[in-house]
């Protein structure tokens, strides 16, 4: 099943208007380790379950333009960064349409006639696009491009499945909103040949390369083992550190976590044993922890099972390693 590299800084922004995300993901069923992942990535039918989640605590109108007109989400991922680099709307509109399945599981079907661009915005994979999805991409879009050129653009239509019930999108857009049978936005191609005040070609070449490396890593999913691992860093200082506790935390049974564990000739003790004695290293090195706090941290219930298992994987004793550091 593709997955997809989801790269908005969502953490913040729940944080920033004091929406949980452990609620949301505990709503939409997610597991609780999605965006502790170095490369957070979604199947786009969670993606489309957790935007729409996230909609339904929407009960401002004004929500949906404020979370795509922010700071706190996207603007400094690479794609969307790059496309402020661009020389224009004609080739920001078309990088965009590039690059945009590495912000989430969506496309962007562009049209150009005579006079304009239409942009239709759709899914990777044909699934109906959530309409706060719809709401949030459209705004981003017309605010993306007046920030770039410091001209207040106006789209010539906007046109979605379900159009909001309030005029205030219609308003930030300065054009009317027609129901229709797809979602899109067009532009006059007299608007998107705008030189962009934040053109930066040497920029671009930065970014283009390691873009392209991205889209080639696009069915990338973190192994099993790995999730396990992280989601141990987490819990054990917490005390809680079964297999039982690791299973609920990444949104697996303990019977399938078992199995997908040994489909990569590894177990949960190894993996347990190797957290422990990473962060033990870590502890040692980096705090200075007594060994009690530490076999504590580390959910060990005599210290002597510990000071045993740091030899093990040391070939040192506690007190050696901590004169090494």
């Amino acid at each position: 099943m593709k997955r997809f590299i989801i790269d908005g800084r969502y953490v913040e922004l729940l944080k920033h208007y004091h929406i949980s995300l452990e609620e949301i993901l505990r709503k939409t069923e997610l597991p609780g380790d999605v965006f502790s992942h170095k490369t957070p990535t979604m199947t786009e039918e969670q993606y489309f379950r957790f935007i729409e989640t996230l909609g339904s605590y929407a009960t401002d109108p004004q929500m949906a333009i404020q979370i795509a007109c922010t700071d706190k989400i996207e603007s400094f991922s690479p794609p969307i960064f790059a496309s402020y680099c661009s020389k224009n709307g004609l080739v920001w509109i078309e990088r965009l349409a590039r690059y945009k399945a590495l912000i989430g599981p969506m496309r962007l079907i562009l049209t150009k006639t005579e006079d304009t661009l239409i942009v239709e915005l759709t899914t990777a994979q044909g699934h109906p696009l959530p309409q706060f999805l719809a709401e949030t991409e459209t705004v981003f879009l017309v605010n993306l491009i007046r920030k770039a050129t410091k001209e207040e653009i106006a789209p010539v239509s906007a046109e979605m499945i379900q159009p909001p019930d309030t005029n205030d999108f219609a308003e930030y857009l300065k054009t009317k909103i027609t129901k229709s049978e797809r979602n899109a936005v067009t532009f006059s191609l007299a608007d998107l040949t705008l030189p962009f005040i934040t053109h930066d070609e040497a920029m671009w070449s930065y970014f283009e390369p390691e873009l392209n490396k991205r889209l080639a890593e696009l069915d990338i999913d973190e192994s099993t083992a790995a999730r396990v691992r992280s989601a141990l860093t987490e819990l054990l200082p917490g005390g809680a550190c079964s297999i039982e506790d690791v299973a609920e935390k990444i949104g697996l049974s303990k019977r399938t976590l078992q199995r997908k564990l040994s489909e990569e000739n590894t177990t949960f003790q190894i993996q347990h044993n190797s957290v422990r004695e990473m962060l033990a290293k870590h502890y040692i090195r980096n705090t200075d922890m007594t060994t009690n706090d530490i076999a504590f941290l580390l959910g060990y219930q005599e210290i002597n099972s510990f000071i045993r298992a740091f030899s093990l994987w040391t070939g040192e004793s506690i007190s050696e390693y901590r004169n090494h550091k």
